[in-house]
């Protein structure tokens, strides 16, 4: 993978569109990187990663906020890389989901991110879809984003970390970059069968339980340990019970079966016995009320001969009836008539033909009424409208003096919202130039208030450099002095680690005759190294970052002199407050122009709508006189012919309304007279009817028949009774004559009671014994069902717990417990051999920064208190041939490890992932801590690194780096976002 060109835009502290020439950095094969603290050094690494891969390394990937501060809310951020990998060049450009101002009202909304794919060499699509290009991606790099962040963007941080983690730690790092997740997955099935055997053999073996735990339950004697002799003892048990059962319950039987037949023959006799003495009482009954059935059977006979009767004394009642209502009905009409026709009377003795020629008179009479009637009639509607018109007139008169007063007043309305609308016109078109002004302003007044608050921070931050200073100068010194004399006592240092009988590290003899001695109160040791080292290192950081905080502010003070162009704050509040008042009173002059306008239009239209109806109201008002005149004549004219038609005696209407009731109710005498004949006549006729019906039927008059008249439910109850008493007679005399009774009412009573007793007690017997042979029997048939389960559970048990021990044990053994004396899982058993093949590649870069001192170790040993091993990293010491803990290494020496496990990481990595060439790679910080010397060997190495076109990018802040790497990007912090310098590459200065 080489990389060619980088853009970004909007992207984490760049605001501005940067681009990063990797070509021109590249033509020394080895560039810097540098920057002030928190200028964005890596995020020119994140934008290349988040080109390839859509994410960051690490934790920034984590609740990241890509999308630039400095810029507007609504620029879009995007990177564009453009590299070549696996031979082929492309271009990807990619932007991450962010947040824009919504384009209608406010709020935001979210943008998804998106990103291309363009071939430029034409070898193939382009691609729009986001898994699409991460495929690609990971295809022809041969690896992941996590192996790509580690193999390529070299972390130093995190590499110590790793060479000092503990084995389960470094295992976490060695399986995102080394594929072994089917060695894993294999762990997790033979544990996952391991389980599913446990929960087998465990439910086998509570099934075994349970069946023994039921035959226990059903009878059987409780053992610590069943077995099947003891089963099949309890189904013995059990057969001998149900045997001794059926004997018991035939006995009870045959007792049950005597005791019934005793009380069944007791009770036939006693029935016998009882149906006896019931006939014989009935049968006195029937003598003693003879009497009273004879008389009811001479009513019951009469009632019958009197009953085809009713209907036609019922016929006589209601003729009767009917006729006295209609008499009193024509004597009631008769007195009304009377009553209502003062002038012409009628009486009782009149005719027909007197009531006919009556209503003749009356009706013609009506007639001669009914079209001065209606001219009546319409009379209050005359009024109505009389009235109605009149109102009217006055409204409108009203109306018409209010419109009168509206348009003597009107011009002067128009002309006074003429001016205030051109006053405020006027004023709308000076708002721009008044808002200009005091967004001018307020920039000023902002400016001086943050000039004034900036010199206090100025002054601060200049003690504080002058002090960071101090402080570095010091570190310096009195790391020079403990290095100085640490080398006077190095001699007693290299004594104190000989022993009899090994080799110095120094001559090689064996033998020390007179080794040197330390001044324990000069001595220094590499502790007290490595901690001045730490302090000159923390006073170099300070130092550079009181440096780069006073620059900052300067700048940010000349910046804000150039806005403020020497304006004071006494002329910028009196400019302001003047503004402000104008701008107050043009916004509310312009804000009333529309208002303003509406109502001068709507002033036109009311003006103009009430000429208009003016207009109309007149000529309204001429026709309501008109039509007024002719309604008043139409009413004189009829009060007029009613007086002169009535005489005033009574009005219309009453007449006509007296005379129709006189009509009505002289037909209604007419037809009651009528009626009365036809009544009276229906009553003789079943006066008549009645008399022959009592003949035939035998009585003597009409009285007689009434009198045996009764109803049809009395009729029906007499028959029953006299039915009933002769069934009853003839039911005791057949009970009497039966041989069984007779026999029954001879012999002696029998004693129910003591039959009864005995035949309950001996059911009881018989249920008894039922019962327990229904137990033994279920208990016999449940107990050779539970024993043949517990033999078939015992003949699988045991082949079962033999598998499961097995498999149990070869879980744990790739799980790394259990007989694994080495506590290392499988895939950690996989991990550790990658693990060596990594620290031979890093020995061999190692024993060259050491000068040959030093190189890895892999040890597989258990960690501490049975801690899981296979993952130790050691060092061995070439001066003394001892293995040492990585922990002992000093700043130095722990840096020297760490980068040279790291690319050795880096080139077994890529090896695996097919053999892909790493054209570029990275190597993040961790250079302030080395020394002049160190610094060369590590130069040498990274030397090594470019040869063969490798380009090699470092980044760091350290100071003496930049006199060594002449090809250089400067990332340059600012107020408005960071920016990119390049020194030293190919065509650039």
């Amino acid at each position: 993978m080489r990389l060619h060109h980088l853009r970004m835009r909007a992207f984490g502290p760049f605001a501005d569109e940067v681009v990063v020439d990797f070509e021109s950095l590249a033509g020394d094969g080895l560039f810097l990187l540098h920057g002030q603290t928190g200028a964005g050094k890596t995020t020119v690494l994140d934008g290349v990663a988040f080109a390839l891969f859509g994410r960051v390394p690490g934790a920034r990937d984590t609740n990241r906020r890509l999308h630039s501060d400095h810029s507007s809310a609504d620029q879009v951020p995007e990177v564009e890389l453009e590299a070549t990998i696996g031979g082929r060049r492309l271009r990807i450009t990619r932007s991450p989901d962010h947040l824009r101002p919504k384009k209608r009202g406010t709020g935001t909304t979210k943008v998804n991110a998106r990103g291309t794919l363009v071939w430029l060499d034409g070898s193939g699509p382009d691609l729009t879809r986001l898994p699409e290009i991460g495929e690609v991606v990971s295809r022809l790099l041969g690896m992941s984003a996590d192996q790509f962040f580690q193999v390529v963007l070299l972390p130093q941080g995190e590499f110590a970390r790793f060479l000092r983690a503990t084995s389960e730690d470094r295992e976490g790092l060695l399986e995102r970059l080394f594929d072994t997740e089917r060695f894993g997955d294999l762990e997790d099935w033979l544990r996952e069968r391991a389980r599913e055997s446990a929960s087998a053999l465990a439910e086998r073996t509570s099934a075994a339980d349970r069946i023994a735990g039921q035959i226990v339950a059903l009878g059987g004697t409780e053992v610590a340990d069943p077995d099947m002799e003891w089963a099949q003892n309890c189904l013995e048990a059990a057969r001998t019970d149900a045997v001794e059962c059926e004997d018991a319950l035939t006995g009870a039987q045959a007792a049950l079966d005597r005791a019934q037949a005793a009380r069944d023959h007791g009770a036939r006799l006693a029935d016998c016995r009882r149906r006896g003495d019931e006939a014989a009482q009935r049968l006195a009954q029937l003598a003693e009320g003879g009497a009273e059935l004879a008389t009811i059977t001479a009513a019951l006979e009469a009632g019958r001969r009197a009953a085809p009767i009713a209907s036609v004394v019922e016929d006589r009642d209601r003729a009767a009836a009917a006729l006295a209502t209609a008499e009193s009905e024509c004597a009631r009409l008769d007195a009304e008539l009377a009553a209502l026709d003062e002038g012409a009377p009628l009486c009782r003795t009149s005719t027909d033909g007197a009531l006919d020629a009556a209503i003749e008179r009356w009706t013609a009479e009506s007639g001669r009424w009914e079209p001065l009637a209606a001219r009546v009639d319409r009379r209050p509607e005359l009024v109505a409208d009389i009235d109605r018109i009149r109102d009217e007139m006055d409204a409108t008169e009203q109306r018409l003096g209010e419109m009168g007063s509206f348009l003597r007043h009107a011009p002067q309305r128009r002309e006074k919202a003429a001016a205030e609308l051109a006053h405020a016109v006027a004023a709308r078109a000076q708002l721009p130039r008044l808002q200009a002004e005091r967004d001018r302003l307020g920039a000023i007044a902002r400016a001086v208030a943050d000039r004034e608050a900036l010199e206090p921070e100025i002054v601060r931050a200049e003690q504080q450099f002058l002090d960071a200073r101090e402080q570095h100068t010091s570190a310096r010194e009195s790391l020079l002095d403990v290095r100085e004399r640490r080398l006077t006592g190095m001699a007693a240092e290299l004594a104190g680690q000989l022993t009899d009988g090994s080799p110095c590290a120094v001559c090689g003899s064996v033998e020390h005759p007179l080794p040197a001695v330390s001044d324990s109160a000069t001595s220094i040791g590499e502790a007290q190294e490595a901690a001045a080292v730490e302090a000159a290192q923390r006073a170099a950081d300070r130092r550079s970052a009181a440096e780069s905080a006073r620059a900052a502010l300067v700048e940010r003070r000349t910046h804000l002199d150039t806005t403020i162009a020497g304006v004071t704050r006494e002329q910028i509040d009196a400019d302001r407050a003047q503004n402000t008042a104008d701008l107050g009173d043009a916004e509310r002059a312009a804000e009333r122009s529309s208002s303003l306008e509406t109502a001068l239009k709507a002033i036109e239209a009311d003006i103009e709508s009430v000429r208009v109806e003016r207009g109309d109201a007149d000529t309204a008002q001429a026709g309501r006189r008109e039509r007024l005149t002719a309604l008043r004549d139409t009413l004189e004219a009829l009060d007029a012919d009613v007086a002169e038609a009535t005489g005033g005696r009574t009005g219309v209407a009453e007449r006509r309304a007296e005379l129709a009731e006189l009509c009505r109710r002289a037909a209604r005498l007419r037809d009651a007279r009528n009626e009365l004949v036809g009544v009276r006549q229906r009553r003789a006729d079943a006066v008549d009817r009645l008399a022959e019906k009592c003949a035939a039927a035998g009585f003597a008059d009409p009285s007689e028949a009434t009198a045996a008249l009764t109803s049809e439910a009395r009729l029906s109850e007499w028959e029953t009774m006299v039915l009933r008493a002769s069934r009853l007679r003839a039911a005791a005399e057949s009970t009497l004559a039966d041989p069984e009774v007779s026999a029954a009412m001879a012999a002696e009573p029998v004693d129910a009671d003591a039959l009864v007793a005995s035949l309950t007690s001996a059911r009881q017997m018989r249920d008894q014994a039922t019962s327990r042979r229904a137990v033994a029997v279920r208990r016999l048939r449940d107990l050779d069902d539970y024993v043949s389960q517990f033999w078939a559970a015992a003949d699988v048990l045991a082949p079962m717990r033999a598998r499961h021990d097995e498999l149990q044990g070869l879980a744990e053994l790739v799980s790394g417990r259990g007989q694994n004396s080495r506590r290392m899982s499988l895939r950690s058993y996989v991990l550790a051999a990658r693990l060596t093949e990594v620290l031979v590649a890093a020995s061999a870069r190692l024993h060259q920064m050491s000068s040959g001192r030093y190189e890895f170790v892999h040890t597989d040993a258990v960690g501490p208190r049975g801690r899981r091993g296979g993952l130790g990293i050691e060092v061995r010491d070439e001066y003394t041939g001892a293995i040492r803990a990585t922990t002992t290494l000093s700043g130095g020496e722990t840096f020297f490890a760490s980068l040279a496990l790291a690319l050795g990481l880096a080139d077994v990595v890529a090896a695996e992932s097919g053999g892909h060439v790493l054209d570029t790679i990275f190597i993040d910080e961790g250079f302030g801590a080395l020394d002049p010397e160190a610094l060369d060997l590590v130069m040498g190495v990274l030397d090594d690194l470019r040869s063969g076109g490798r380009v090699v990018g470092v980044v760091s802040h350290v100071d003496e780096l930049r006199a060594r790497i002449p090809a250089q990007l400067h990332v340059v912090r600012g107020e408005s976002g960071s920016h990119i310098r390049m020194s030293g590459a190919l065509g650039v200065s």
